[in-house]
């Protein structure tokens, strides 16, 4: 797995930061180009932007859709000691300079921050596994036969009406 750094940060006045996708881009192995701008492509599908944040849930729809597409699924955490060993946990929070930022833990310590200074979070506020998944593709099995239905006790045969 590479460190991949943020090409965008939050002091860029035109652009939201690509911390997450620089995190994305960290776990799959894979160029930045290759990984999308979750927070303003959500702008494109109708989310808000508030403070340098995106607010809403279609980057989030997207981030998910993606992460499928490439074999994981979000598990949250409640604490960065809850991963695996060895596991890279997507951790978000406020950074140093107070906007809310995406880095990357394993065995409950930072291993990357995507942003030039590498401060950081100065607090821990999500914390996600993406773990690998398969999906159950399988039919149903068909349903069991119904059981055939108890004799009712009757009147014995042969038996004259009085």
């Amino acid at each position: 797995m590479s460190r991949v750094n943020q090409t965008i940060t939050s002091d860029d006045p035109h652009r939201i930061g690509n911390c997450l996708p620089a995190c994305v881009a960290s776990l799959l192995n894979r160029p930045l180009d290759e990984v999308p701008h979750f927070a303003e492509e959500g702008l494109i599908l109708g989310d808000t932007l508030a403070d340098g944040v995106g607010h809403g849930t279609a980057w989030w729809a997207m981030l998910l859709g993606y992460m499928a597409a490439n074999g994981y699924a979000p598990i949250e955490l409640d604490h960065v000691d809850q991963g695996e060993p060895g596991e890279y946990l997507f951790v978000a929070g406020p950074s140093p300079r107070g906007v809310m930022h995406q880095v990357l833990y394993r065995d409950g310590a930072l291993w990357h921050d995507p942003h030039p200074s590498g401060d950081g979070l100065a607090e821990v506020r999500e914390v996600l596994a993406w773990r690998p998944r398969r999906w159950d593709h399988r039919p149903s099995e068909p349903p069991a036969p119904p059981a055939p239905e108890p004799e009712q006790p009757g009147e014995p045969e042969g038996v004259p009406d009085a």
